[in-house]
């Protein structure tokens, strides 16, 4: 009879229990509200996209130090309830500012690793640089890529290029270091992390640095990795991605009237099975977003480092669900407080970058042996004079060239050259990038065609010409450009080499559509800022006479005649 009166106790025991817990429920409703949330835990998403090299700060905003101090604040809220930051960035991350491109990005690597980044998505400027340089910041031989994939094996973190498509076998790249996804542990729960890049990527960046590569389309891309990543066990699948979208407002997230409809990332969520993916940290379109489409949260955090994205994903550590995905509208980067408590910087951050900047801060003053006694301007009336002057210096540069020609409004001069001492740095202030030159075979009567046009579209004072004299004249059917070398015209059935800027295609230059050609092989085309500074270094302190030569060769530009004329026409 003992075996069964324990029993009977047993019994009794727990319907008690079960009684009291009842009751207990039914006047403090939260203790069952506790049991529940203790089940929860938060993964909190940082999204950061085109940072273009800006890591540090520019009027009062941004500055990857204090990123990393709202960073270090939203961590240490995530640590008490037993949750996680997981930090991405969407890509276009080093081309931009001097500090990242005198030392090719490895100032902004060697920022992200000490910031503890989780993953990064390739965009399409982050193949910008090249080949890697030599000490003295011009580019070596070898491989168009080699750039990029030096900062993929500097990372501590995984570069991601699941659509990026190796031509010759088909499939997504294998470099160091680089793949189409990984799978990592946040908190005990497993996120898959998808890297891609718009479908646009390779039509905006420098051609030559893209040959034998192609876009894979983004959504059965990312269909296809965040499968793989869910059959290995993945809890939440985020996608790094760097093409975007736009909207003017964030206070609610299903609301898309304030958004471009169209944009790239929403058709992307659209076309993906609802539940494959999570999150989306969008880039490339430098806007703001904090959003929901078809289940999926997007974040983009403009651009510049002034701001990042947050979104918070919720999920149930016991069946493995996401309970609540919560965007946020884009952080500005400023002084303040955030999670409760003061951001500071991070000297971390400026530490690990301080080897990197310093020897870009030694190659910022390295002198080219110019002096220049007046500035020279991008923009004038008629005809840039600083555009004249990288023309001349193209010119000069190729063997054979007739004529050189830039449209520097479509290809980029970014700042006015000052007078005094001209240095690496300032070479870098007014290209700060590393196009190639291009060349193309014209006749007179195209060369023609294509000033007249430049003109007529009130380009003329981004104008830079060099080979040639530019005269200018109305007649009935609109502004027509007669050209002469010397005392001698140029006819319109004369065959030219043209030499000019090149980038992925001559639009805004010399032709609307046409393939860059290089000098040879398009891989072994000059860089355009070596160019421009070898031909300062051979000019030495005479170089004033070239500058006031180009200065007044503006002047051609500048028949009255084009102003009535143009004006006509319109």
């Amino acid at each position: 009879m003992r075996p069964l009166v324990t029993t009977r106790r047993i019994v009794k025991g727990v319907l008690a229990l079960a009684f009291l817990w009842s009751a207990t429920a039914a006047h403090a409703p939260w203790l069952v509200a506790a049991a529940d949330e203790s089940a929860l835990v938060t993964l909190s998403v940082i999204g950061t996209s085109d940072l273009h090299g800006a890591a540090l700060p520019r009027n009062g905003l941004g500055g990857l130090s204090l990123l990393a101090g709202y960073i270090n604040n939203l961590r240490a809220a995530r640590a008490i309830d037993r949750g996680a930051v997981v930090l991405i960035d969407s890509g276009d991350t080093f081309q931009g500012e001097v500090e990242s491109n005198l030392s090719e990005g490895a100032s902004i690597v060697d920022a992200y690793n000490a910031m503890g980044y989780t993953a990064e998505a390739i965009g399409n400027h982050d193949f910008d640089f090249g080949s890697v340089d030599s000490p003295s910041a011009r580019q070596l031989a070898g491989d168009l890529r080699g750039a990029l994939k030096a900062r993929a094996a500097q990372a501590r973190y995984p570069f991601l290029a699941a659509n990026l498509i190796d031509v010759s076998t088909g499939r997504a790249v294998k470099w160091p270091n680089v793949r189409p996804s990984v799978l990592v542990d946040a908190a005990g729960i497993k996120v898959g992390i998808v890297g891609v890049m718009t479908i646009d990527a390779l039509r905006s960046t420098l051609a030559a640095n893209v040959q034998g590569l192609r876009i894979a389309p983004l959504a059965p891309t990312i269909v296809e990795q965040a499968s793989k990543l869910r059959a290995a066990g993945a809890d939440i699948v985020i996608v790094a991605s760097h093409a975007g979208g736009r909207c003017e407002r964030f206070d609610q997230p299903a609301d898309l009237s304030s958004c471009d409809d169209d944009s790239e990332i929403f058709r992307v969520a659209r076309n993906v099975p609802r539940g494959l993916v999570d999150v989306i940290v969008a880039g490339h379109t430098h806007g703001g977003l904090a959003h929901q489409v078809n289940g999926v949260g997007i974040i983009q955090p403009f651009f510049r480092g002034q701001s990042f994205g947050r979104i918070d994903v919720v999920l149930d550590r016991l069946t493995k669900r996401v309970t609540r995905i919560q965007p946020f509208a884009p952080q500005p980067i400023a002084a303040g407080q955030y999670e409760g408590q003061p951001v500071a910087n991070d000297p971390a951050i400026d530490q690990a970058m301080a080897p990197a900047l310093q020897r870009v801060h030694q190659l910022q003053a390295t002198p080219i042996g110019v002096s220049l006694e007046v500035p020279i301007p991008r923009v004038a009336t008629f005809g840039s004079p600083l555009g004249n002057l990288f023309a001349e210096a193209l010119r000069a540069g190729v063997p054979g060239a007739d004529v050189a020609a830039i449209n520097n409004a479509a290809r980029g001069l970014r700042a006015d050259l000052a007078e005094g001492p001209l240095t690496i740095g300032r070479l870098y202030n007014v290209f700060p990038f590393d196009n190639r030159v291009a060349r193309i075979t014209l006749t007179g009567a195209e060369l023609g065609r294509w000033l007249a046009r430049e003109i007529s579209q009130g380009r003329r004072g981004w104008l830079g010409i060099s080979g040639v004299d530019v005269r200018t004249r109305c007649r009935a059917d609109g502004l027509h450009v007669d050209l002469f070398r010397g005392s001698g015209p140029i006819h319109d059935d004369d065959r030219l080499l043209a030499v000019t800027i090149g980038g992925p295609t001559l639009s805004g230059n010399l032709a609307s559509s046409d393939p860059v050609a290089g000098i040879g092989p398009i891989g072994h085309a000059p860089v355009v800022r070596e160019i421009v500074e070898d031909w300062f270094r051979r000019l030495g302190h005479s170089a004033q006479d070239q500058l006031e030569a180009a200065t007044h060769r503006s002047s051609a530009f500048a028949d009255a005649q084009v102003v009535d004329c143009v004006a006509l026409e319109r």
